[in-house]
C-alpha cells in the first residue's frame, strides 16, 4: 500500500513497531492539553529565565546529547513497578489539579515513568508515551507564584520532554519537522523562550536554540501515537481498574498486571506467556497486548490470533490490527469489514484505511464517502483527500472550491505538506496570492524535495 500525502511518525499507532503493518500509513493528531498563553509576563522573562531553584545547572552542559538528560534522569534511580504507579496517581492529580504545586509535583512523578523511555522501550505503552510527554511538558510550563522563577526542577523535566519528543521524531513543523502533535504547546512564544532557555547554558539561557536542539538526529525509541478520538484518560483509567482488579484477587488481572511489569523489565518472551495466561482468562487488553507482542517478536500467527480474539471482544485497536493482518493476506473484503467496525466504534484510522483501500480499488465514490467521514472526525488524512476530490469535482464552482480549500488548510496546518503544496494551488486559483504565500513558506520551511519541486513547476517559486 502506498503511503498517503504526509509523512506518518516512525511508529505505529498501536503500540508495536511493526513496519509492515497498515498502522504505519496514517497518523493522527491528538487534542492536547494546551498551556495557557501569555504564561509569564513577556517583559520578565528574560530576567525569569535566568533565574532558578534548587542547584544551578554547569554552564557548558550540551542538552542536545541525549546522555546529558539521561544523566539528569540515572536509570539506577529509576524503578518500574513503582514508577508506573507513581504515574497513574500523577494522571489523576493532572486531570484534577492545574495550581502550581500540584503541576510541579505530577512533572516529577510523570517524569521518572517517562525517563525509562531514555534507556529503552520504556514502560509506557501505547498512546501513553506522547501524551505523557506532553502532560511533563505542559506541568514544566506551568506559572510559578511569583511569575518570574523558572524552577530547574521544571527546567529538568521539559529537558526530558522535549528529548522524548525529538527522540521519537515528533518534530513540530516549525522547528523543521512534519509532525504538529506538540506544536501549539511548544510555539506558543512565551513558551518558546522558556523552552529554549531549558536547553540553554546556564550563564547564558537565552542563547537556548530549540532548532538546532531538534535537528539532532534521533536514535529512535518506541512510542504511539494516539489514535485521533481516543478519550485522553482511556488507557489510564483501563490500567487502573486492572490494577485494582488484581489488587482485590481476580486472576485475569492478576496476570495482565505481571506481564506488564515482566515487559518493563526487558523480558518479552515471559511477558507473552502471561498475556497469553490472562488473555484466556478473558482479560480483553490482555489479548490485544499479547497480539502487539507478539508481533513484535515476529510471530505473526500467534499475533493475528490474539488480534483477532481482541477484536471479537470489541477491541477497537484490535478491530483495526485484524483488518490489517487481512490487508497483508490480500484478502480485502475481510479487511474493509474489519477497518469499518474499527471506525464505527470510534477509532478514526479505520476512516483512512478505508479511504486508502478504496482508492487502491478504483472505487471513487466510496473513497469520498470515508474520506468525508474521517475529515469530518478530524483525521488529518483524510481531510486532505477529502479537500483533493472535492477540489477535482469542483470543475471551477468557486464555493466548492472555497470548501476545498478550507478543507486543505486545516489539513496543511496539521503537518500534511502535500496538503499544503494543494493549498497554494487552491488559492491561486481563488485569485488570494497572499493567502497562497503562507503556504509556499511552510513548504519550503519543511524542506520536502517533491513538494517544493511541484511549487518550482507550476511557477508558485
Amino acid at each position: 500500500m502506498d503511503d498517503p500525502a504526509h509523512s506518518a511518525v516512525r511508529v505505529p499507532a498501536t503500540g508495536t513497531h511493526d513496519r509492515n503493518r497498515i498502522t504505519h500509513r496514517w497518523s493522527s493528531v491528538p487534542t492536547w492539553k494546551v498551556t495557557k498563553m501569555g504564561l509569564f509576563n513577556r517583559a520578565k522573562a528574560q530576567e525569569s529565565v535566568a533565574r532558578s531553584a534548587g542547584h544551578p545547572r554547569p554552564p557548558a552542559v550540551d542538552w542536545a546529547d541525549i546522555d546529558s538528560v539521561r544523566a539528569e534522569w540515572p536509570r539506577a534511580e529509576l524503578e518500574p513497578s513503582r514508577d508506573l504507579q507513581q504515574w497513574q496517581r500523577a494522571v489523576a492529580i493532572y486531570e484534577a489539579r492545574d495550581d502550581y504545586s500540584s503541576m510541579m509535583q505530577c512533572a516529577t512523578m510523570l517524569g521518572n515513568a517517562l525517563a525509562h523511555s531514555l534507556y529503552g522501550t520504556g514502560i509506557l505503552r501505547g498512546s501513553d508515551l506522547p501524551e505523557t510527554a506532553h502532560k511533563v511538558l505542559y506541568c514544566s510550563l506551568c506559572p510559578p507564584p511569583d511569575g518570574q522563577t523558572f524552577a530547574d526542577s521544571a527546567q529538568r523535566a521539559a529537558r526530558l520532554a522535549l528529548t522524548v519528543i525529538r527522540e521519537n521524531g515528533w518534530r513540530p513543523p516549525s522547528m523543521g519537522g512534519t509532525e504538529g502533535y506538540f506544536e501549539a504547546l511548544i510555539m506558543d512564544r512565551g513558551n518558546r523562550m522558556l523552552l529554549s532557555s531549558a536547553i540553554g547554558p546556564a550563564d547564558a539561557p537565552w542563547s537556548g536554540d530549540l532548532r538546532a536542539f531538534f535537528e539532532v538526529p534521533p536514535q529512535p525509541m518506541v512510542g504511539e501515537l494516539p489514535p485521533h478520538g481516543q478519550p485522553a484518560g482511556e488507557v489510564v483509567a483501563r490500567i487502573a481498574e486492572t490494577l485494582r482488579q488484581a489488587e482485590d484477587g481476580d486472576q485475569g488481572s492478576t496476570l495482565y498486571a505481571d506481564a506488564m511489569a515482566r515487559h518493563a523489565a526487558g523480558d518479552p518472551h515471559g511477558a507473552l506467556e502471561l498475556y497469553g495466561q490472562a488473555g484466556r482468562l478473558g482479560s480483553v487488553e490482555a489479548m490485544a497486548a499479547a497480539g502487539d507482542l507478539a508481533s513484535d517478536l515476529g510471530r505473526t500467527e500467534e499475533s493475528d490470533f490474539w488480534y483477532e480474539t481482541a477484536a471479537s471482544a470489541g477491541h477497537t485497536v484490535s478491530m483495526f490490527n485484524t483488518g490489517a493482518a487481512a490487508y497483508r493476506r490480500q484478502d480485502l473484503a475481510t479487511a474493509m469489514q474489519w477497518f469499518q467496525r474499527s471506525a464505527e466504534a470510534g477509532n478514526v484510522e479505520g476512516y483512512a484505511a478505508l479511504t486508502q483501500l478504496s482508492s487502491e480499488a478504483g472505487d471513487e465514490r466510496s473513497e469520498a464517502y470515508w474520506a468525508r467521514l474521517g475529515a469530518e472526525a478530524g483525521h488529518t488524512f483524510c481531510m486532505g483527500r477529502h479537500g483533493l476530490l472535492l477540489a477535482r469535482e469542483a470543475d471551477g464552482d468557486v464555493p466548492t472550491l472555497r470548501r476545498a480549500r478550507d478543507v486543505v488548510e486545516q489539513a496543511a496546518d496539521r503537518g500534511d505538506i502535500q496538503a499544503a503544496t494543494l493549498a497554494v494551488d487552491l488559492n491561486h486559483q481563488l485569485s488570494d496570492a497572499p493567502r497562497a504565500q503562507r503556504f509556499v513558506t511552510m513548504v519550503v520551511q519543511n524542506g520536502d524535495a517533491e513538494a517544493n519541486d511541484r511549487l518550482r513547476r507550476f511557477g508558485y517559486l
